[in-house]
């Protein structure tokens, strides 16, 4: 039984890197643009590049979602470490899997909100962040399964 969690823990920690790993290549190109875009900007000293509070917000964003997102793959190695150590129904874990599912599901619920803010067609929308949610609902409900067995393991452990 262990070894197909450790199995699907894997399976599941390879998605999230994949995720990961091809959101930032797919949206490379057009972070360098902007970046280029300020950079010219900014040596020929042009007084509109010193960020209005919407790019100021979109920076503070990006760096909130970039944490959510490395704290929950943080969170799901830390995990899967744990069931391997044999540390299976601990309230430790439920938190792990708690801070996993939430990573993952707010900033695509950030994003979505984002796109329909900027007009992108839901369709897209749809196909970009429709996995994403269901990979952090996924989380969410096995954690709270995990908190149902531990409850259920402190009822029976104080049962004589």
């Amino acid at each position: 039984m262990k070894k197909k969690m450790n199995l699907f823990c894997v399976l599941m920690l390879v998605l999230l890197a994949i995720q990961i790993v091809l959101g930032f290549v797919f949206n490379f190109n057009d972070h360098m643009q902007a970046f280029e875009e300020g950079w010219q900007k900014g040596r020929q000293g042009d007084p509109s590049s010193n960020g209005t509070v919407s790019e100021i917000l979109m920076v503070v964003m990006g760096i909130a979602i970039l944490y959510l997102l490395v704290r929950s793959f943080i969170s799901f190695v830390r995990f899967i470490w744990n069931v391997n150590r044999d540390e299976v129904f601990v309230w430790k874990k439920v938190l792990l899997l708690r801070w996993a599912g939430w990573g993952l599901l707010i900033p695509n619920v950030i994003s979505i909100v984002y796109d329909i803010l900027h007009h992108i067609p839901l369709q897209q929308i749809y196909i970009e962040d429709t996995c994403n949610i269901i990979l952090g609902v996924f989380c969410l409900i096995v954690a709270e399964v995990f908190a149902i067995g531990l409850k259920l393991k402190e009822e029976q452990d104080l049962t004589i």
